[in-house]
């Protein structure tokens, strides 16, 4: 008899404590929800500096009027910083400024170099280097969180670097073709050049700072170029091979109005 009185007694106590017990995590679900709100609502907005290089294959878009010699792509190098700026997880704007070697390669020309001590003429390959300060700028969509794969597109301009800007033979010494009416006029080039870049890539995080990147690229010049006489006009053109690393400068948390 005692037990059911006691248990009568007890009856409303536990009620009102599975009550306050469902009451608790109602309140904890919505501490929870308001967290995640939170991390929604904060935007991280971060600035990342690094150094990259790599290889290109530049050539020159344009009719060859001449049959004496043919016109090949160029393996170059490239080289220099990079500012990254984050507007959030998946979009940034990229900036590269690089020392780039762009320009191409002639066939079977003849022209005068040195042979030991002695200048002699000589037929083979030639490189005709054209040189600029390249600035690629373009918008960086990335896909991941510790491994990314990003799509770039954007405009590039480039400035003409007309003191490293020479004919070449294979082993980089400076030559002179033996005919001048060949000779690409670098006196004729305009100092700017600009164009449209594209590409893919990875970038993998090793820390929350550092990270490290590979990007294929395409720049597509769209200014019309002239290299006197015999080469006309003609268009820039290059595929980059780029590889960087980049480290974190600034990281600012700001949390949106709604």
């Amino acid at each position: 008899m005692k037990k059911f009185i006691y248990a009568f007694l007890f009856l409303p106590v536990i009620g009102l404590c599975q009550d306050n017990f469902n009451n608790y995590n109602e309140i904890i679900n919505e501490l929870k929800t308001n967290v995640k709100d939170d991390k929604k609502k904060n935007k991280v907005h971060r600035i990342e500096v690094g150094l990259n290089g790599g290889l290109n294959f530049a050539e020159i878009a344009q009719d060859v009027t001449n049959n004496d010699f043919s016109l090949d792509n160029k393996l170059g190098a490239l080289y220099g910083g990079t500012i990254v700026y984050n507007f959030n997880r998946f979009l940034c704007i990229k900036g590269d400024f690089d020392i780039a070697s762009k320009g191409f390669q002639m066939s079977n020309v003849e022209f005068e170099g040195t042979e030991g001590a002695v200048q002699a003429i000589k037929t083979g390959d030639v490189k005709q280097m054209i040189n600029y300060f390249d600035i690629p700028a373009f918008f960086h969509l990335g896909f991941g969180k510790k491994l990314k794969f990003d799509i770039n597109f954007g405009p590039y301009f480039a400035f003409l670097l007309k003191n490293r800007s020479q004919l070449v033979d294979v082993d980089g010494n400076e030559v002179a073709l033996t005919d001048n009416a060949f000779d690409f006029s670098v006196d004729n080039l305009s100092k700017i050049d600009w164009g449209w870049v594209g590409g893919a890539g990875i970038d993998y995080y090793i820390t929350d700072k550092i990270s490290i990147g590979f990007d294929f690229l395409i720049e597509q010049g769209q200014k019309i170029l002239n290299g006197g006489t015999t080469f006309g006009d003609f268009r820039n053109r290059s595929q980059d091979f780029d590889f960087g690393v980049n480290f974190l400068l600034i990281e600012k948390k700001s949390k949106k109005l709604f």
